[in-house]
C-alpha cells in the first residue's frame, strides 16, 4: 500500500532495516522475510499492526534471520525523510514472500494492486526459470470478498482451506480479532498463517528487482480502479435515530440507543464504536471531511444546500425510528423529491433478531416511508440506497455509496433523476 509522509506523521514511526542491494535471482541476504500488502483503511482501529505484531510472535524467527532478512510493513520501516516510494518498490521488489490482507477495501486500494501484481510476476517469472511453483504468496481472508469483486487473477490463486477453521471462512479473521481477541480460534489461523509464510519464504528465492529500474509507481495494478476520480471534499452525515429516553415504539431492545441521535450503536451489544464514529472514519480515512447531525423538518434544505455547494450527503436511518416523529415527515418529502447525491443506508445488526428480515411489519413501514426509492434498494449498479446492511459490510458499502454521490457531483449534473410526483406502481411480481 502507498504511505505518504502526512500519514507517518511529524516523527520516527518505527525501526527502518536497512535494504541492500540485490541481483537478479537471490544473492541478497537482507531481503524482507515478508512484506505485508494491506489497505490503510482497514488499519483505522490499529487491528492490522495488532496482527502483524501477532504474526512476527507465532514466527519466533532468530534474530539473525530478522536481522539479515526483516519484515516489512510501511509504517514500520519506513522512516520520516525516507523516499517512500523508493523502499516500497525495493520492498516489493526483493521480498521472500507476501502477505495479503483481502477485503473490499484492498481490491479498491491501487497500490494494493500493484503490489499484488508485481509479486505474482516475480512468482511467475520464478516457475519459468526453474520449473517449479513457488508457493511464497499467502493470501489473508481479512473480510469477505465476494468473488465478483475479485480480478480473475486473484480468483486464480487458492485463498481458503477447511484446515482455518468455518468462522474464519464465513467473517474473515478481523471479526475473529474483534469477537474473541486473543482467542483459540483467532490464534489458530495466525499460527496457520506463521507456518505459511515460513513455506512461503524459507525454499524459495524470488528473482528481485532493483530501484531505479524497478519503480512500483509504473505498475499496471490488476485491480479495477474507477475511471472518474473520487471527489476529495465534505460529507454531511445525517441521523434518523431515537434515543434510549424515548425509544421507538414497540422496540424492546433498547441497549441500541444512546442519549442523543448520533449515539445510536446499531451493531452494539456488542460492536461498537457507535455507527456514526464509524462513518467518519470511512469517510475521513479517504481523505474527506465530515460533519454530523440529526434529521430534521428542515432537512430539504439542508440537502438543497449541500447540493448547491458541491457536498454529498449520507442519510444513516435507523428502520425502527424511521415511523417516528419528527423523521417519518423529513423522510417522506426527502423519497418525494430525490436527491442524487444523497445515498441512504439503513443499518442492521445481523444479531438483532427484533429487526430481522422475518419482522415483515417493521420494513413494510420502512418500504412505506422510502416507497420511491425502494425498488432499487442494494442495487450494485445504482448504489446508494441500502437496507439491510450488516456489520461486515458497513464500511465498503458506505465507500461506494459515498463515491458514485462525489462523482456525480463531478459530472456537473449529467446525472439520472427521478420526476417528481406520486410513487410508481408496484412492479407485478413473477
Amino acid at each position: 500500500m502507498v504511505v505518504r509522509m502526512s500519514e507517518i506523521g511529524g516523527g520516527r514511526v518505527g525501526p527502518s532495516m536497512p535494504l541492500m542491494r540485490w541481483g537478479m535471482l537471490g544473492g541478497a541476504l537482507d531481503q524482507p522475510y515478508f512484506f505485508l500488502s494491506y489497505a490503510r483503511r482497514d488499519d483505522r482501529a490499529a487491528y492490522v499492526g495488532r496482527f502483524y505484531n501477532d504474526l512476527l510472535e507465532a514466527l519466533d524467527l532468530p534474530g539473525p534471520v530478522t536481522a539479515r532478512q526483516p519484515t516489512f510493513r510501511d509504517v514500520v520501516n519506513i522512516m520520516l525523510g525516507d523516499d517512500w516510494l523508493l523502499e516500497l518498490s525495493r520492498a516489493v521488489g526483493s521480498c521472500r514472500s507476501m502477505v495479503a490482507l483481502y477485503s473490499p477495501a484492498y481490491f479498491r486500494s491501487e497500490y494494493c494492486g500493484k503490489e499484488w501484481t508485481h509479486f505474482a510476476a516475480r512468482v511467475r517469472r520464478y516457475q519459468e526459470m526453474t520449473s517449479v511453483p513457488p508457493r511464497a504468496l499467502v493470501p489473508v481472508l481479512w473480510e469477505p470478498v465476494p468473488q465478483r469483486r475479485m480480478p480473475a487473477e486473484v480468483r486464480a490463486v487458492q485463498y481458503t482451506e477447511p484446515g482455518l477453521g468455518e468462522e474464519y471462512l464465513r467473517h474473515g479473521l478481523l471479526q475473529l480479532m474483534q469477537s474473541d481477541p486473543g482467542g483459540p480460534a483467532y490464534r489458530h489461523v495466525v499460527r496457520e498463517i506463521a507456518r505459511r509464510v515460513r513455506m512461503a519464504a524459507d525454499p524459495f528465492n524470488l528473482p528481485t528487482d532493483e530501484p531505479p529500474a524497478f519503480d512500483l509507481s509504473e505498475v499496471r495494478g490488476c485491480f479495477p480502479v474507477n475511471e472518474v476520480p473520487e471527489l476529495t471534499g465534505h460529507v454531511r452525515i445525517f441521523v434518523a435515530a431515537c434515543t434510549k429516553e424515548q425509544p421507538p415504539m414497540g422496540r424492546s431492545h433498547t441497549a441500541y440507543y444512546g442519549e442523543a441521535p448520533w449515539m445510536w450503536a446499531p451493531y452494539s451489544p456488542p460492536r461498537v464504536p457507535t455507527v456514526v464514529e464509524r462513518a467518519k472514519r470511512v469517510i475521513t480515512g479517504d481523505g474527506h471531511t465530515a460533519s454530523v447531525e440529526a434529521v430534521s423538518p428542515q432537512l430539504i434544505r439542508h440537502l438543497n444546500r449541500a447540493r448547491h455547494l458541491n457536498q454529498a450527503c449520507v442519510l444513516l436511518v435507523d428502520a425502527w425510528s424511521a415511523r417516528e416523529a419528527p423523521y417519518r415527515g423529513a423522510l417522506l418529502r426527502y423519497d418525494e423529491l430525490y436527491h442524487p447525491t444523497t445515498a441512504v443506508l439503513v443499518p442492521c445488526h445481523e444479531h438483532d433478531r427484533e429487526s430481522g428480515t422475518d419482522n415483515q411489519a417493521l420494513w413494510d413501514a420502512v418500504k412505506r416511508v422510502f416507497e420511491r426509492n425502494w425498488m432499487r434498494r442494494n442495487d450494485p449498479h445504482d448504489p446508494v440506497f441500502w437496507v439491510h446492511v450488516d456489520q461486515h459490510e458497513f464500511d465498503d458499502t458506505l465507500a461506494r455509496a459515498v463515491t458514485v454521490t462525489q462523482n456525480r457531483i463531478a459530472a456537473s449534473g449529467h446525472v439520472r433523476r427521478l420526476p417528481p410526483g406520486a410513487p410508481p406502481p408496484s412492479m407485478p411480481r413473477l
